[in-house]
């Protein structure tokens, strides 16, 4: 889980400048017909990374009315008041992140080794730990990607050193 979790701290560190200056205008703005908004992309990040956690045997900080909103499947909607203010948004997915490092380091290897409850990713990701990787790693730079692109199309640029080079 190391590797992931040092993964997971330089995503976090890309995300912040890409989360800098979003408002509640922007949570179901679609720049490009097709994209996600960035209120689903920040409330999926948040769900998908709670359900890591709780994978690991901690509390839910996404309440239930978060899953209709942002598990795998969901759509995003063009309705602004769909989704929680943005400072909840930003606020939960950093908080859900910052524990998701802490409960995947702590976890015991039995809860590692479990097979994957999410039986749509099991055959991919047989394990807990696999699967966490995954939400930890790929599945958080893909949708922060999204995230990035999706503030270049809404003009917004890409965040005060979002873009600077990877040393």
């Amino acid at each position: 889980m190391q590797d992931a979790i040092r993964l997971s701290i330089f995503m976090l560190s890309r995300a912040r400048p890409i989360l800098e200056g979003l408002t509640d205008e922007h949570r179901a703005l679609e720049p490009m017909p097709g994209t996600k908004t960035a209120g689903w992309l920040l409330g999926h990040l948040a769900f998908t990374g709670d359900y890591g956690r709780r994978l690991c045997g901690r509390p839910p900080l996404c309440d239930e009315s978060w899953t209709r909103r942002f598990a795998p499947g969901t759509q995003p909607s063009h309705d602004p008041h769909a989704y929680p203010p943005m400072t909840e948004l930003t606020g939960t997915f950093g908080s859900v992140y910052t524990d998701l490092l802490t409960a995947a380091a702590e976890a015991p290897r039995h809860v590692l080794t479990a097979a994957n409850p999410y039986s749509a990713a099991r055959e991919r990701f047989p394990t807990v730990r696999d699967f966490l990787f995954h939400l930890m790693t790929a599945h958080f730079a893909y949708h922060l990607g999204q995230l990035h692109c999706w503030r270049a199309a809404a003009g917004l640029g890409v965040g005060p050193g979002a873009d600077r080079q990877i040393a």
